[in-house]
């Protein structure tokens, strides 16, 4: 048989052969290491240039849009939600990245109920609520309109201020006005409308409280304090102005205080109201359910989004809502209202603070259904 490793020429020719490729493969191994070492050195030394060529290039890329939401619009004219609506709409545009125009669907109602209702009813869509804080103060009231549970909602952005209380009260706890038993009339929409903190507080104050009720709009309840028809009003921070202030006090009614801290400091809020005239912190059954009450009057609009909201699409809003509060022209618009914008991590606690405990609820509404009875009677 021919064996071809006993030929001598093909031994002498592929002796050489196989070297010649070893020593050319080795070669060229080292030829691709040492390529390969220097390109990963020059990657290396290239790498910061080329991840801000990167980011550049991403930014250069536009976010993906989130459709057209709509914005439902709880609340009358003149209310809390139907002036911000106009002008946090655009802003929101332009952050979301909407397909097109925020649509803005108005829900007449002067406390906010109704809307509210429709928002919570809704299950489609990508949709948020303006609501006032009038219509959380009718949910803790135990209103039966009420349909929605404000407790489920994400709150993104609250323009909140510090509704103050004018008029003309003695609250000293004389023997005199003990036997007289003076009630004190407040000007309020409803019993259980905007102004029942203003309500509760004269009950923590052991004042007899008579609501005097259809005033829902503020130049009605500081006619009807000039004439005499009631003792107490509530007005909102966007209704108070220097001018008032200085008219009515001419007149004799003066500030009482503010549901909230006030930004100003020169009207002192409830507690330290309370604390100077009776010389100790509240603790009546009612002061839990009052600061509820109260931080929910102190609500001018309320932004907020449907419990199952994505996570996505919730940073998003948030997002977008910071943007809006920082924008010069919304800053001003705020302070003219005099509220100021509360978004991000600080809405949390604010927010929170809206529910009280379950105890503390039914002492508002027991006191609420007792209440009601003497007041129809009376």
């Amino acid at each position: 048989m021919f064996d071809p490793d006993q030929n001598p020429d093909r031994r002498q020719l592929g002796g050489p052969s196989r070297r010649a490729l070893l020593k050319t493969s080795l070669g060229l191994i080292a030829g691709v290491g040492g390529l390969a070492c220097a390109t990963a050195s020059r990657a290396l030394a290239r790498e910061p240039l080329d991840q801000a060529l990167l980011h550049a290039a991403s930014s250069l890329v536009p976010a993906p849009t989130m459709g057209t939401p709509t914005l439902i619009v709880a609340g009358g004219p003149g209310t809390g939600p139907t002036r911000w609506a106009p002008r946090l709409a655009p802003s929101l545009e332009e952050t979301l990245s909407t397909d097109g125009p925020i649509i803005q669907r108005p829900v007449i109602g002067q406390d906010g109920v109704t809307g509210a209702n429709l928002f919570d009813a809704q299950t489609a869509g990508d949709s948020a609520l303006l609501a006032p804080g009038s219509a959380i103060i009718a949910a803790l009231a135990g209103d039966t309109r009420v349909h929605f549970d404000f407790q489920r909602w994400v709150p993104v952005l609250l323009a909140a201020g510090a509704p103050l209380i004018v008029g003309h009260v003695d609250f000293r706890r004389s023997l005199r006005t003990m036997i007289q038993n003076t009630p004190v009339r407040v000007a309020v929409t409803t019993p259980t409308g905007g102004e029942l903190p203003a309500l509760v507080a004269m009950a923590i104050l052991s004042m007899r409280v008579i609501p005097v009720s259809g005033f829902a709009i503020p130049t009605d309840s500081i006619a009807a304090l000039r004439k005499g028809a009631v003792d107490v009003i509530q007005l909102s921070p966007v209704d108070v102005t220097p001018e008032l202030l200085g008219g009515l006090q001419e007149e004799g009614f003066v500030p009482l205080f503010t549901l909230a801290s006030s930004p100003q400091g020169d009207i002192p809020d409830f507690a330290t109201r309370f604390t100077s005239l009776r010389g100790r912190p509240p603790s009546h059954p009612l002061w839990p359910a009052y600061r509820a009450l109260a931080q929910a009057a102190s609500i001018d609009a309320a932004l907020v989004l449907p419990m199952l909201t994505s996570a996505a699409s919730t940073a998003r809003w948030r997002h977008a809502a910071a943007q809006a509060a920082m924008q010069p022209s919304l800053v001003a618009a705020a302070k003219e209202d005099g509220t100021r914008l509360v978004t991000e991590t600080d809405i949390f606690p604010l927010y929170s603070t809206l529910t009280p405990g379950l105890s503390d609820m039914l002492a508002l509404r027991r006191w609420l259904a007792i209440s009601n009875a003497s007041w129809r009677t009376g």
